[in-house]
């Protein structure tokens, strides 16, 4: 595959061939392996405990062969990257517009951001949180860099998969089954609650908490058809959960209208919230199964794994569970904290749904910018540490500040301006409940970069096989916000959700400037200077673009004298005017960069005009 970084990286952000290769998982990313269907049982040479694939010595006598090519068909890589990223782009985009249907769906329900929808979404996100600690310690420390070496195996490890993956089908079972029979204590730790409110979360938790068996079957799936190259089933898979608990929550309504007091609710409306969002949970994971059959995988449960090297795996393993358990903990402290102020001052709108809305928006432009380049950049990364190449990852981590950085500072911008008509938009809240949401969406708005570059530091420190680093750099980034948080109580309880906003933004400041500083004595400088000058071109042009905006958009949102159309009408023409603003004071300003990602598109305009 040709190692023309620039280009590809480019090619990335190109409409309409832009390829945003995201995961739903961010954590879970995972390098072009293939392993042939029809690959032989032969089995694995067995190593040392400590032995790595990369090590593996040739027993004399053993024929050597090379996976079978035949079981993943031959593309040229532009056609099969370009349609492979149209394909993921799409039910990326699919998925979140009808995530945000979803969520407004859930608002009208809940009356806004009130106890029951707390309550829900208490007990539907914990399965997330135990999940993330299992897939991101185990999938992607040991599991998908070990699927990586197992390929240099005469069988093209094909038993090696087999045996990761029935050793990860039985842990993700194993965790379920505990996770569901301790919900009623998780949920009390999570989540502050008393009287019916505690009793309606912790029904909604046995109901939701077996997700974690369905979503650890749909990444661990999601990455073997990922690394046949079968990509489609696994980016439009949750597009089916989607719907199907939208179907859910419009019975609901139909059925049972809003019901915001978590006294009111009967058996049966709990079962039919609970039980269909997990139902789509159940059939987004058992669809993979289809298109892996049809492509010609076939998984054989295997037990065991001792002697296939694993023993330097697991040493990372300890760092990078270590950090997630500590990033957990700082949102289930977070969370702990907004629900404790919501309990005793039930009045107030900083609550947990709150603060789920906020994030929902502030990781739109997370997902489709930087965790797409990120996801392109990262297996170079590791390359190019394989080969103790400097100046190669010195080049990849400065396209990892630079390229995010074109759109996500002025999403930035935009999104402090156009926060309060852009919540009541999207969101069916109560008058009181916009000011807060509002303010938290401008003040994590303002924190995309630094969240972006904490990002790749993770990135960076995976590619390194550097966990220690990784720990440390989370454990800072940790400290920071906890520190801020502690403060929820000396200011007002209607600021609890601001002070949340903000030690995510400073935390991630202090997180991305840390590291920035490290990495720069690791590699002898990664040539700041120039990609502080993008940012602040890029800063000036965006500033100036939003205060006319601001303007237009709240002049508009206000003529219409709270109706939707007035919130949707200055969302909508303050958005777009702000892009064309940009976008002229970028070629004023010179911003070279941007221009360059114009160029192509207004070439297919003029060659179709």
């Amino acid at each position: 595959m040709p190692d023309s970084h620039d280009d590809d990286i480019y090619d990335l952000l190109r409409l309409p061939e832009a390829a945003p290769p995201v995961d739903v998982y961010d954590s879970l990313d995972i390098d072009a392996i293939t392993f042939g269907a029809d690959a032989s049982r032969r089995s694995l040479t067995r190593l040392g405990p400590d032995e790595d694939f990369d090590h593996t010595r040739v027993i004399p006598g053993t024929e050597v062969r090379p996976p079978p090519t035949s079981a993943v068909p031959e593309v040229p890589v532009e056609g099969s990257l370009r349609r492979a990223s149209i394909v993921m782009a799409a039910g990326t985009m699919v998925s979140r517009i009808l995530g945000f249907v979803r969520t407004y769906l859930l608002t009208v329900i809940a009356a806004g951001t009130s106890l029951a929808l707390d309550s829900f979404q208490a007990a539907n996100t914990l399965p997330n949180v135990v999940f993330i600690l299992l897939s991101a310690g185990v999938l992607n420390a040991i599991l998908i860099p070990q699927i990586t070496k197992a390929m240099k195996q005469s069988d093209g490890g094909q038993e090696f998969v087999d045996r990761l993956l029935t050793v990860s089908f039985a842990a993700v079972l194993v965790v379920t089954v505990v996770a569901t029979l301790a919900s009623p204590w998780l949920l009390d730790l999570y989540f502050s609650s008393s009287g019916a409110t505690r009793h309606l979360t912790v029904f909604f938790g046995f109901i939701c908490m077996p997700q974690i068996f369905f979503y650890g079957l749909y990444a661990i799936l999601g990455q073997v058809l990922n690394a046949r190259n079968q990509f489609a089933a696994f980016m439009w898979s949750p597009v089916l959960a989607n719907v199907i608990q939208i179907a859910g929550l419009v019975w609901f309504l139909v059925q049972f209208g809003a019901h915001p007091d978590p006294a009111t609710w009967t058996p049966q409306m709990v079962w039919v919230l609970a039980g269909t969002t997990t139902l789509g949970i159940v059939i987004q994971g058992l669809f993979l199964i289809i298109p892996l059959h049809r492509g010609g995988f076939r998984w054989r449960p295997r037990w065991g794994i001792r002697g296939y090297g694993l023993g330097a795996a697991a040493r990372i393993t300890v760092w990078t569970f270590t950090a997630l358990v500590i990033a957990q903990l700082a949102g289930i402290i977070m969370k702990k904290m907004l629900s404790h102020v919501r309990l005793v001052h039930p009045e107030v709108s900083s609550s947990i749904s709150a603060y789920d809305n906020a994030f929902l928006i502030f990781m739109l432009p997370q997902s489709f910018i930087t965790t797409s380049i990120l996801t392109a950049i990262f297996p170079r990364m590791s390359r190019a540490n394989a080969d103790g190449n400097n100046s190669t990852m010195k080049k990849l981590l400065r396209q990892g500040l630079e390229m995010p950085a074109l759109a996500i500072i002025p999403c930035s911008l935009a999104m402090v301006v156009l926060a309060r008509p852009g919540v009541q938009t999207v969101f069916s809240l109560e008058p009181g409940q916009v000011g807060s949401l509002a303010g938290a969406v401008a003040i994590m708005g303002v924190g995309l970069l630094p969240f972006g570059i904490t990002t790749l530091q993770q990135r960076y420190c995976f590619a390194r096989e550097d966990g220690k680093l990784n720990l440390i750099m989370q454990t800072a980034t940790t400290g920071t916000q906890l520190v801020i948080l502690v403060t929820m109580f000396v200011f007002p309880p209607q600021h609890a959700l601001l002070v949340v906003a903000a030690a995510q933004t400073i935390a991630s400041l202090v997180g991305a400037t840390a590291w920035l500083v490290v990495a720069s004595r690791q590699l002898d400088g990664i040539g700041m200077g120039e990609v502080n000058r993008l940012w602040m071109k890029l800063a000036v042009a965006s500033i100036v673009a939003a205060v006319p905006t601001y303007l237009v958009a709240h002049g508009i949102d206000a003529a219409g004298h709270g109706a939707w159309v007035g919130h949707a009408g200055g969302t909508f023409i303050g958005g777009v005017l702000f892009v064309a603003l940009f976008l002229v004071l970028a070629k004023v300003l010179r911003i070279d960069e941007v221009l360059d990602l114009l160029r192509p598109i207004l070439r297919k305009v003029a060659r179709r005009n």
